[in-house]
């Protein structure tokens, strides 16, 4: 098997590792807890997709791999909106996901899902038009009918998403926890679905198009599918995490820095090039060294940045504490939901006190705060 290099799959390559990492992150946080399992399974499921369909396979010169990857990946696409509506039911508190709670509409779902995965897998012949070389990459393809049916039952299926993220929000009580995933989710959902969500139901107009069909459903899909990946890992683990957005705060400043040396370096060396005949390896080491001056002005210039995105993330006592007593509460919530607290909440809720520091009289006040 041969390896081609193209820009092309460089963002669905990125984003195969995103979803992927954070449906791992998802899960270590919290096993037990449906939702993050719910999470994990979509995140898989959509890292499946973007990987197969957006990513590495424009990397392959062999088209047996390719109709391989691109079969997996119409599989994926198929079983996902079914275990997309299975995650709303979890995820967010609104009337419109309802039908989806019971245990045998997940089971349903569940069956469903593995249908239609199975269905793609033994008949790919009808999903998938024949390989073609588009020019920037060995190989590529585009669906037959029932294919384009699937991205467009997929794309129907996150608009309804996005509406329920909205519509939970405005019905979840000021202040609230779930009042604050439903912000998260509808953000997270409304940056996805009117980019992805809108091309996936006009994938036969959009798709035949010379270049720009490539373009929307290969590498720009692609980014904007990394972008909601962090987002919606976010919604779900901002009150389970209490430190996350300390964590957030850092890797900004950091890729900033990074991203704002690797920008410099080129553009200098680019510039010097036109003002200076001398080798590359002299005007290398020059920027290097005007690089390695800046270095402090340059971290400023970052935490400044970072500042302003997310000033009232600070590493201090206070901010921690607040946090703490965040989670707490946030898990608190969800367990009082219902108004009933299991045994097994119960002890979650124990051993979550006793990790975070909480101590049993704050505990027992908040508590008050849900209790009917």
């Amino acid at each position: 098997m041969n390896l081609v290099w193209t820009w092309w799959g460089v963002p669905g390559t990125f984003a195969i590792i995103a979803a992927w990492f954070c449906a791992i992150v998802a899960l270590r946080t919290d096993p037990g807890r449906t939702l993050n399992q719910k999470l994990s399974l979509i995140l898989f499921l959509e890292g499946l997709l973007t990987g197969c369909l957006l990513g590495p396979i424009f990397f392959i010169d062999n088209p047996i791999t390719v109709r391989v990857l691109a079969t997996i990946g119409t599989a994926a696409m198929a079983a996902l909106p079914f275990q997309y509506l299975s995650f709303l039911a979890v995820a967010l508190d609104t009337p419109l996901v309802a039908p989806f709670r019971s245990r045998a509409a997940t089971v349903l779902l569940g069956v469903a899902s593995a249908v239609a995965a199975i269905f793609v897998f033994a008949n790919p012949h009808l999903f998938i038009l024949e390989l073609y070389r588009p020019g920037w990459a060995p190989w590529n393809f585009q669906y037959l009918t029932l294919g384009q049916w699937g991205t467009q039952f997929m794309g129907i299926a996150y608009l309804f998403g996005l509406i329920a993220a909205v519509t939970a929000y405005f019905r979840t009580r000021k202040g609230s926890i779930a009042r604050n995933r439903a912000k998260w989710f509808a953000i997270a959902f409304g940056f996805r679905d009117v980019f992805s969500g809108s091309a996936q139901i006009l994938y036969p107009i959009l798709r035949p198009l010379p270049f720009w069909g490539e373009f929307i459903y290969n590498p720009a899909n692609a980014i904007v599918y990394s972008v909601y990946f962090l987002l919606l890992a976010y919604a779900v683990l901002r009150f389970q995490l209490f430190n996350i957005d300390l964590k957030v705060k850092f890797v900004l400043q950091y890729s900033t820095v990074g991203a704002l040396i690797i920008g410099g370096f080129n553009v200098g060396s680019e510039v010097l090039a036109s003002f200076i005949p001398v080798s590359g390896t002299i005007l290398n080491f020059i920027v290097a060294s005007a690089i390695l001056v800046m270095l402090r002005p340059i971290q400023r210039l970052a935490l400044h940045m970072t500042d302003g995105l997310m000033g009232s993330v600070q590493n201090t006592t206070e901010y921690l504490d607040v946090r703490r007593v965040e989670v707490y509460r946030a898990a608190v919530e969800g367990s009082f939901e219902d108004g009933l607290v299991t045994d097994k909440e119960r002890s979650m809720l124990d051993h979550l006190r006793d990790s975070l520091g909480i101590s049993p009289g704050e505990a027992i006040a908040l508590e008050k705060e849900f209790k009917q």
